[in-house]
């Protein structure tokens, strides 16, 4: 009873949420902004397709080197191939996004961002 000596506490501390969800056109502004900043800095690498051979983290790495892609780096496509996922999956700051899952969080976070022609379009019916 909280009106004894030691006893409960009558309006305790209660659990609260803290989340905040940007309005759409925010986020739409901010993912416009980090990707031309991108651009700007030359940190945008664009090519026709994203595919491996087989399934192997060596030979996404072989790839992403033959790129000249080192350290972060965001590739986005239209929609991955399994192949490529499970390959790069493996490499440190190496992260594979669909075009429609992209956020400026993960664009202004990595150094390169390498896209395909397919996605670059999909963006662009999206963002402007």
């Amino acid at each position: 009873n909280p009106l004894w000596r030691k006893g409960g506490t009558v309006f305790g501390p209660q659990p609260r949420s803290y989340e905040y969800k940007l309005p759409k056109k925010v986020e739409k502004g901010a993912l416009r902004a980090a990707l031309s900043q991108k651009l700007r800095d030359g940190a945008v690498i664009v090519v026709d397709a994203l595919s491996v051979a087989e399934i192997k983290t060596k030979v996404a790495a072989e790839m992403l080197k033959r790129l000249g892609v080192e350290g972060k780096a965001l590739l986005v496509d239209v929609k991955p191939e399994d192949r490529l996922t499970l390959s790069v999956r493996n490499i440190e700051g190496v992260r594979l996004v669909a075009s429609n899952r992209v956020s400026a969080r993960d664009v202004a976070d990595t150094r390169r961002v390498v896209l395909t022609r397919a996605a670059i379009e999909k963006l662009q019916e999206a963002l402007w």
